[in-house]
């Protein structure tokens, strides 16, 4: 957050980046986005169709997910800059 404002669409699918570093469920991924869950669900439906996050593991326990390369990508492009600018 740069100003100071609520957080930005960018800001929120980057909070999701950013979790998914590790190996996450997708409830985890919602507490940590604070967001409501239908906002959640358009935001990692879209990070999903531009592959940016990914299907790690699949079992009964549930889905885990994963950042991909591209989205590792963004995530350092990103911090880049922001250190550009800071």
């Amino acid at each position: 957050m740069i100003f100071g404002n609520k957080r930005s669409e960018s800001e929120i699918l980057l909070q999701i980046l950013f979790t998914a570093e590790k190996d996450v469920k997708k409830t985890q991924l919602l507490h940590k986005s604070n967001i409501s869950y239908t906002h959640f669900i358009k935001y990692f439906n879209f990070l999903l169709e531009k592959k940016l996050i990914e299907i790690k593991n699949e079992n009964q326990l549930g889905t885990v997910y994963h950042i991909t390369d591209k989205g590792k990508n963004i995530l350092k492009d990103i911090n880049k800059l922001l250190n550009q600018i800071n």
